[in-house]
């Protein structure tokens, strides 16, 4: 897998002040900026190609892009009003049906979780999930799994009690074909608001095959809120 999608349009508000005027994906963790790290490790696991999607103050991450060569910018012009699953479909046509790592802009974690991540991809599957299995809480992006570990269902809503770990927001996406089929469904159905893990879900309900792969531990942070990103710049200033 040679390329790679990270979705970064949306408006952060939830980190407001520090995303009032700055995408979240350019907050700072020490020496980098949230996406020139994950650019740094993508190129390091061997990713020739990455396409950005765009949003809110798009130049600002457009103005930070060095290697212009392999690293694309796509905006979604309609980003105040859907959620990170039409960002994904805004890539649809650039990607042609290829396989690719997808990433939402806001995940923080360690090179040796995208490289193990990446040695455990099955292309026969339709996709791959990057799960941490451990006890959640209300916010995360939670899965119910089966005893093969392929998912059920992934959703905010799980009861705590069903949830087997919590969907990082790294994927592979073996199939993009299929996914985007199912994304576009959703989109024509309304489901503007809805996450990536809607149309997963309905994937995993029609018997298609997303295995939920662990992480083993590794050290991640998805930013949403100050504390997160007061816990990321702790857990990877030295890195």
């Amino acid at each position: 897998m040679k390329t790679a999608v990270i979705v970064a349009a949306g408006l952060s508000s939830r980190l407001y002040p520090l995303t009032e005027q700055t995408p979240k994906c350019l907050l700072s963790l020490g020496k980098e900026k949230i996406l020139e790290r994950n650019l740094r490790i993508l190129k390091a696991n061997g990713i020739e190609k990455v396409l950005i999607v765009t949003g809110f103050k798009k130049h600002l991450i457009e103005n930070v892009i060095e290697d212009r060569d392999t690293v694309k910018t796509v905006f979604n012009p309609y980003y105040k009003y859907c959620n990170n699953m039409g960002s994904l479909y805004a890539v649809k046509e650039t990607l042609n049906a290829e396989p690719f790592l997808y990433l939402h802009g806001d995940v923080v974690f360690t090179e040796e979780l995208m490289t193990e991540f990446i040695t455990k991809i099955n292309v026969k599957a339709d996709i791959d999930l990057a799960v941490d299995f451990k006890p959640t809480d209300e916010e995360a992006m939670k899965v119910r799994i089966n005893s093969n570990k392929q998912l059920i269902e992934s959703d905010k809503e799980i009861p705590l009690h069903e949830s087997a770990g919590e969907w990082i927001g790294l994927a592979a996406i073996n199939n993009p074909k299929v996914v985007f089929e199912y994304i576009e469904d959703a989109l024509v159905d309304e489901k503007l608001t809805v996450y990536d893990t809607y149309a997963f879900t309905k994937m995993a309900n029609d018997g298609r095959e997303i295995r939920c792969l662990s992480i083993d531990e590794q050290n991640w942070v998805e930013i949403d809120f100050i504390e997160d990103y007061e816990k990321a710049k702790e857990m990877f200033v030295n890195e």
